[in-house]
């Protein structure tokens, strides 16, 4: 008798987590992220139903070992938060075999290099016990000096940084000629130009607020008495 007892204990403990790695499954996600201070990081975590039923999928940020000067948040279908959970309201419903892939994760770099952490828990609403873990380990480094767009007698144009940005665009220049008219343009990707800059022969550096720039790809280049002699990419972020 006190060997069948042993067993049904044995059973009933290990039956209620039966599903805990069975019901949902984390796929073609990268977890480990370097970047470097200054940035921002989106991370897609892509959550699987590989149930044979319907899972209604709940998320909490479970820990969030970051450094003072970085910012943490995920996004939603562009729905981005800093709530460590989210509200009964948008949880996702899941049909069986069905891959969610509408879960960003952000990180916010700050100005310290180090490493970071973040982990999110993707559960059940039903049963609490199918759950899986996503555990985000951020390598931050020091930022690589910026590189050059542009240089000769008459002018030398660093690369804009930070690049993506989300406030302040920054190009660093040497006006070695201040005879020669230069500018800097910003267009879209349709090449409408969205705005223009006149470099100051008196000045070393051009910042440019993003705030009414609209997310996504921009392209900017610089022009030497009217003609165009470098063109780069900008990503503008939120």
């Amino acid at each position: 008798m006190q060997l069948k007892y042993i067993i049904y204990i044995f059973f009933s403990l290990i039956l209620p987590f039966k599903g805990v790695t069975q019901e949902l499954k984390i796929v073609d996600s990268k977890l480990t992220i370097e970047s470097e201070v200054g940035s921002q990081i989106s991370t897609n975590i892509k959550v699987q139903n590989v149930s044979d039923h319907i899972i209604v999928l709940g998320i909490i940020k479970s820990e969030n070992n970051i450094r003072s000067s970085q910012v943490s948040k995920f996004c939603l279908d562009n729905d981005c938060t800093e709530k460590d959970i989210v509200s009964t309201d948008v949880f996702i419903k899941l049909m069986p075999n069905q891959v969610y892939d509408g879960f960003l994760a952000q990180l916010e770099t700050g100005l310290v290099p180090g490493n970071s952490s973040v982990k999110y828990v993707f559960y059940n609403t039903s049963n609490t016990n199918e759950r899986i873990e996503a555990d985000l380990n951020y390598i931050i480094k020091e930022k690589t000096k910026e590189g050059v767009l542009y240089s000769s007698a008459d002018i030398k144009l660093s690369d804009v940084f930070p690049n993506p940005v989300k406030e302040i665009a920054i190009f660093n220049y040497n006006y070695y000629n201040p005879d020669k008219e230069v500018k800097l343009v910003i267009h879209s990707v349709l090449g409408s130009i969205v705005s223009e800059f006149d470099l100051s022969p008196y000045e070393s550096s051009l910042k440019i607020p993003v705030n009414e720039y609209n997310p996504g790809v921009y392209f900017y280049t610089l022009y030497i008495e009217n003609e165009g002699v470098a063109t780069k990419k900008m990503v503008v972020r939120k």
